[in-house]
């Protein structure tokens, strides 16, 4: 699969590693988790200091080779190949090529930043910029770089209209094409509204163990992101449990702000599965307020499954303690 020239780029880097390198192989359902799995195990062969800890999830989505912040829905050939083990070598290193005063600004960062790169094979600009980007994501750890091959996956491509490489994309919000200027990026980074982060940038934080950090941006900015609003609904259980304990941190330490929400959730109630149904009454239930108990008392009179009824019900306790 790996062609002999870059074989022996490999077995050349191999040779000068003196400590294990580990890296974390995400395979799905997904029909192409084969090729990431072909190409990490002859990465190991070719330099047997690399290590590969894999992990499988029951889901359709991309497999993923992952390295700290940085993830690779791609297969690091040709001009590719040498970022990818630079920045297995020396992450800290990769800070050294970059302007000294943009990794200065990078501490200042306190929102963590989703980063996309599409790249395509053959594509002469490609390289330069994922070198440019490896450097951010080495410079701070709020950065999360998701490096996608536009022809291995096409349909996430299309997702996100990518009609050219290199595109980056931030939070997915912001677009930068072509060439690059490392600074701008840095300084959207820097200043943008916490406010407009993405569904996707929340949840990516959520899957960092970042819920306790979501909250606490949500109370210094005195209102809740709407992107939290879709993630309380959101059909996976863990997503959703994630969002429910911001929300319970910000029922706790300012109740105002989540009466805000309440409209959404009970609208939400009406259309949404049982299993989600239980979980917006329990948080109505934690709300505080009392205005919501009629519909609840809707519920507990209405045609609706054991389990709903019992949700309600603890929700209209919940309320009656307050």
């Amino acid at each position: 699969m790996i062609p002999e020239k870059e074989k022996k780029e490999i077995a050349d880097w191999g040779q000068t590693l003196k400590d294990d390198i580990r890296i974390h192989l995400i395979l799905t359902e997904d029909e192409r988790s084969q090729t990431f799995q072909d190409f990490c195990e002859e990465l190991t062969r070719i330099a047997p200091k690399i290590k590969i800890k894999q992990e499988k999830e029951d889901e359709s989505k991309p497999p993923v080779i992952r390295v700290g912040n940085v993830g690779y829905q791609a297969i690091p050939a040709g001009k590719e190949l040498e970022p990818f083990l630079s920045m297995l070598v020396d992450g800290d290193g990769q800070t050294q090529n970059g302007p000294l005063s943009v990794h200065k600004k990078l501490h200042q960062t306190r929102v963590p930043a989703l980063l996309k790169v599409y790249i395509m094979p053959h594509c002469p600009f490609c390289p330069a910029t994922v070198k440019q980007l490896l450097c951010l994501a080495a410079a701070s750890e709020s950065i999360r770089l998701t490096i996608i091959d536009g022809a291995l996956f096409p349909e996430k491509a299309a997702s996100d209209k990518i009609q050219s490489a290199p595109t980056v994309l931030l939070d997915d919000q912001f677009y930068w094409t072509g060439s690059i200027q490392i600074e701008e990026i840095v300084d959207m980074i820097l200043n943008r509204d916490p406010s407009r982060l993405s569904a996707s940038s929340l949840k990516a934080m959520f899957e960092e163990g970042g819920a306790v950090e979501v909250a606490g941006m949500m109370l210094d900015n005195g209102k809740i992101f709407p992107a939290l609003m879709e993630l309380l609904i959101h059909k996976k259980w863990p997503v959703r449990l994630a969002a429910m304990m911001v929300f319970e941190t910000l029922a706790e330490e300012n109740n105002m702000l989540v009466h805000h929400t309440i409209p959404y959730l009970w609208d939400s109630f009406l259309t949404a599965e049982d299993t989600v149904k239980g979980d917006i009454l329990y948080l109505l239930g934690k709300s505080g307020d009392k205005g919501i108990i009629p519909k609840l008392e809707t519920v507990l009179n209405g045609p609706y499954g054991v389990d709903v009824k019992e949700a309600a019900e603890e929700a209209v306790e919940a309320l009656n303690l307050n």
